[in-house]
């Protein structure tokens, strides 16, 4: 699809459209702050606690495995529920459930043991990890086929703008209630998800997507599929047989693995690396962790919008080889204004790979498939963000400790070396024709 096409398509998209996906993005903000907020309070946390980098490690691993558990199962029962509409309806009290639980985390009364705080954490990244695929899948439910890569992207740039938030808030709080109110930081997500989510609930009709429907048939563009989905044992294991037997879904899987063990890797190593290295107060330190998000939401809007362009794989390719070599630049910047620069320079594609991932997941779903299909591409996913504070921990803890500089250049040529393996998987992926048909719905 050219340019030229492409920007003709906009100057068509239905209101409904942008309106779903305002509501979506601010979802996103909301699931993005809620995960990476404890990353931002790990310097706070260790040190109230004691925890060494291999404790603190496994801690958010197992909070970050946590987002992996209920992908697939949840997904599969957001299809069953339904697509379009109905899929807006079974987000809302999942997203109001674990943005309740993060709530609960902001009072000492209830997450004053360490044991109690992690539990909570695990409950939120329960819901949160559930709630993406859910939500992908709905953005690309309100939006015609050949603009999937720019809704996605658009509706992504909603991540860096969350983990800037948690960075923004983490830091404001400790500035100014002190490192010991560091719970504060957890009321904010509920507070903004109820009215948003009492709104969504009232907005998303089937009235309102079948005008959408008709209006996208009507100016030449590809409405979603909104097939019906499988209500039997039987058909939901051929359901999955033909996503997890799709080439181009598994290769996708297996290369955000490998990428998301880079992006969590930088956000753990990052703030303590800021603090003991760099002499950075746990304010500061957390402040500055996240200057990437800030080219984060340009990289979003801008990659996946390509992808439609240029293609999935090619833009894949391309944003694994920066990916590797702006991690790798971490070793060569001994200054502030050079963490800056690389922070800005890895924020162009970090956050970027994300929603075309997803997109090429759904562009190769069987039908009535595009919510499993995304799960599974989010479990793994979330799979390798728990694997890689526990292996940051132990890398940091081999080359001395948290305040050594030996073991965060461990970190940061192991994560370069993740995104380059990465670019292989893609090299292996076909160019999609459609579509797989290997399953078919029931009728």
């Amino acid at each position: 699809m050219s340019i030229s096409v492409t920007r003709s398509l906009f100057r068509g998209v239905h209101r409904y459209s942008w309106i779903s996906l305002l509501v979506c993005w601010l979802i996103w903000i909301l699931n993005a702050y809620d995960r990476e907020i404890i990353l931002r309070l790990g310097p706070t946390i260790s040190s109230q606690y004691s925890l060494s980098p291999e404790v603190w490690g496994s801690i958010v691993s197992v909070v970050m495995l946590a987002l992996a558990l209920l992908d697939i199962p949840g997904s599969i029962w957001s299809d069953r529920y339904g697509a379009g509409w109905k899929r807006a309806r079974f987000q809302v009290p999942l997203v109001l459930g674990y943005t309740a639980l993060s709530f609960l985390s902001g009072f000492k009364s209830v997450s004053g043991r360490l044991t109690n705080f992690v539990l909570l954490r695990i409950g939120v990244n329960l819901g949160a990890g559930w709630g993406e695929p859910v939500g992908v899948s709905n953005t690309t439910e309100w939006w015609p086929r050949e603009l999937r890569g720019f809704a996605l992207g658009a509706h992504h740039t909603g991540y860096p703008i969350g983990a800037l938030l948690s960075g923004v808030v983490a830091g404001a709080v400790l500035a100014t209630f002190g490192q010991s109110e560091w719970r504060y930081a957890f009321l904010l997500s509920f507070v903004l998800a109820l009215p948003l989510m009492l709104f969504w609930a009232h907005y998303s009709t089937h009235d309102k997507v079948e005008v959408l429907y008709k209006d996208i048939a009507t100016k030449g563009m590809t409405p979603p599929i909104l097939a019906v989905t499988p209500t039997t044992e039987h058909n939901v294991k051929e359901m999955l047989r033909a996503c997890f037997g799709n080439r181009n879904i598994m290769l996708v899987a297996g290369t955000t693995l490998l990428t998301q063990v880079v992006y969590m890797g930088i956000n753990v190593v990052l703030p303590p690396y800021l603090h003991n290295v760099f002499g950075l107060s746990f304010a500061a330190s957390a402040g500055m962790s996240v200057v990437f998000t800030v080219t984060g939401i340009l990289g979003q809007l801008v990659w996946p919008s390509l992808s439609d362009v240029i293609g999935r794989k090619t833009t894949l390719v391309i944003c694994g080889l920066w990916m590797a070599a702006s991690v790798g630049a971490f070793y060569f910047a001994n200054s502030m204004h050079l963490i800056i620069l690389v922070q800005l320079l890895f924020g162009l594609v970090a956050n970027a790979v994300w929603p075309i991932y997803y997109a090429a997941a759904s562009d190769a779903a069987p039908p009535a498939s595009t919510s499993t299909s995304n799960g599974i591409v989010t479990t793994a996913m979330f799979i390798g963000g728990g694997l890689a504070p526990a292996l940051m921990g132990e890398l940091i803890a081999a080359g001395g400790g948290w305040t050594a500089i030996h073991g965060y250049t461990l970190c940061f040529f192991t994560m370069a070396a993740s995104a380059l393996a990465g670019v292989l998987l893609q090299l292996l992926a076909k160019v999609p024709d459609g579509a797989s048909p290997d399953f078919k719905p029931e009728q």
